[in-house]
This record gives C-alpha cells, structure tokens and sequence, in this order.
C-alpha cells in the first residue's frame, strides 16, 4: 500500500511538471523591421554651401521583410525649441538603396529659406518602416501594432546646421547700429545717431566702419578656425580724455558673445571705457548692438 501511494504521488508530480514546461512554451513573435543606413557624405549641413552640402548613404533590410521606408525630415530650431511641420522626403521599396539629398533640397521640399535656419539648427529624419505583412513600425512607436518586436536602425537621427568662417560672406555688408552711452562726448552723439555701418573682412578681422565718426571705427577679430570672437573694441577715439589719453571701448566681455558665423545677424557688446592709465567700472559702460540688413 505505501508503494502504492508513492506511485500514485510521483504520477501526479510529472503530470504537474509536464503541464508547467507546456505553459512555459511561447509563440515565437514574426520578425520585426530593420533598415540600415551607412552614412557616406556629410556629417554637417554648410551654410555656405547648401547646394553642394549632401547627405548620402545606403539603406539595407536587415530583416528581409521590408515592403516600404518613407524617411521624414523637419527643422528643430535651437534658439526658440520648436519645430517645422514635418513632410516625407525619400522613399523606397527596394534595397539595397541610396539617399543623396543636399541641405538645400531639403529645406526646398520643407518649404523654408535658408535664411530661417542658423548654425545650431538640426534637420531631424524619422522613418517609417512597413512591412510585407503590413506592420508598421516608426521611431516613436517601434513596436508598430504590437505584433512583434522593432529593431532599432535607421529610424532617428540628425543632421546639424553649420557654418565655416568666410570673409566673403561678411565683406561689403551693411549693418544697423544701436548704440547708448555713459559720457555723451561728441563721439558717442555721432555713434547714437549714425545708423548704419559697413563691415569689410579680411582673415577674420571683420571692421565696422566710421561709428564715431570718420575713421572711427568697431573692429571684431575672429578665430577662423573655430568661430570665436577673440576681440572686440573701438579704435582710439580720443587722444586726450581728462587727464588720461588714448580713451577707447574694448567690449567688457565675451562671454556669450563667441561666436561669429557666415550666419550671425546680431552682435551685441557691452563696452568699457578704458584709457592709457587703465579702465572705467561697468557704471561708466557703453553698448552697441550690431544688426546684419
């Protein structure tokens, strides 16, 4: 009889066991959806060259699977945070598969001029992925209609907008000024009221001319190779100022102001008063806000 209870036991034990392995067998999920892209043309969309600015590369499907890709792009602003409307700008539905799209192309099917975007602003691509079953997968919902998981690829990423320093681009502009003043010397009347300004530009050392008057002029020095503004000061205005000579306006600091692009349209500076002996506290400061027309 205890034989025969243990028997019984053990039987009911496997049965038990059997039905959990079972329970722990899943449906295996259909494939998801995975395009590739390698990435051979520009990292950086130039400003100065949007025609001739292209991103290119190969698409390939991964999952073998893929019926359609539809790669959306829009403009992300950095200065405001916002976004353009978005429209498709490449489709597919063979692979593999090329894009060569320049940044003006792109700016074209979006509808906006390249003077909306500045150094800084970013051309984000979003992708649409359908496959042959008809599952649709994208970067804010990868997993399409819950049928199956989605592989990330060439779903999401961003291109940014930028610019190398040219004098030509800067040369022969006209520039409006807004200027304020502490002293109210013959030299800051003539600046208040002198309205516009052309800058010339030659490696890097971008002039305003005659802001104070004939020859009196705003002179910003650029680092070529990384944007920066390195200086930015008047000319020497007065040769005699009280007791002190060679008064002149440095800009009191750069800090924010750094960067000069073929795509700046407004600098602005706080300026020192400074002569041979040395310079004025703030309370004594100028300003000058220099706007591209």
């Amino acid at each position: 009889m205890k034989n025969l209870k243990l028997l019984i036991i053990g039987i009911a034990l496997l049965s038990l066991n059997s039905c959990m392995d079972e329970d722990k067998i899943l449906a295996i999920p259909p494939s998801g959806a995975l395009v590739t892209i390698t990435p051979d043309g520009a990292a950086v969309f130039d400003l100065n060259n949007t025609s001739g600015s292209i991103y290119s590369g190969e698409f390939k499907d991964a999952t073998l699977n893929i019926a359609s890709y539809d790669l959306s792009a829009n403009i992300y602003y950095a200065a405001s945070g916002s976004r353009s409307a978005s429209a498709v700008i490449y489709s597919t539905t063979a692979f593999p598969s090329r894009i060569e799209i320049s940044a003006a192309e792109v700016l074209s099917q979006l509808g906006i001029p390249e003077s909306a975007v500045v150094p800084g602003d970013l051309v984000e691509f979003r992708a649409t992925i359908t496959t042959d079953d008809g599952r649709v997968f994208d970067a804010s919902t990868l997993n399409g209609d819950s049928k199956g998981e989605a592989l990330i690829g060439a779903y999401s990423w961003d291109i940014a907008f930028g610019c190398d320093w040219q004098d030509s681009a800067v040369d022969g502009t006209s520039w409006s000024v807004a200027y304020t003043y502490y002293w109210g010397d013959p030299t800051d009347l003539y600046a208040a009221s002198v309205g516009t300004t052309t800058a010339t530009a030659v490696d890097g050392v971008v002039t305003f001319s005659d802001i104070w008057g004939p020859g009196l002029d705003f002179v910003v020095t650029v680092n070529t190779a990384t944007g920066a503004v390195s200086k930015a000061e008047s000319v020497v205005l007065q040769a005699t100022f009280g007791p002190y000579a060679d008064q002149y306006y440095p800009a009191r600091s750069l800090s924010g102001k750094n960067f000069f692009s073929c795509a700046t349209t407004t600098l602005s500076f706080a300026l020192k008063t400074c002569v041979d002996a040395g310079c004025y506290g703030s309370g004594a400061d100028a300003s000058i806000t220099l706007t591209k027309n």
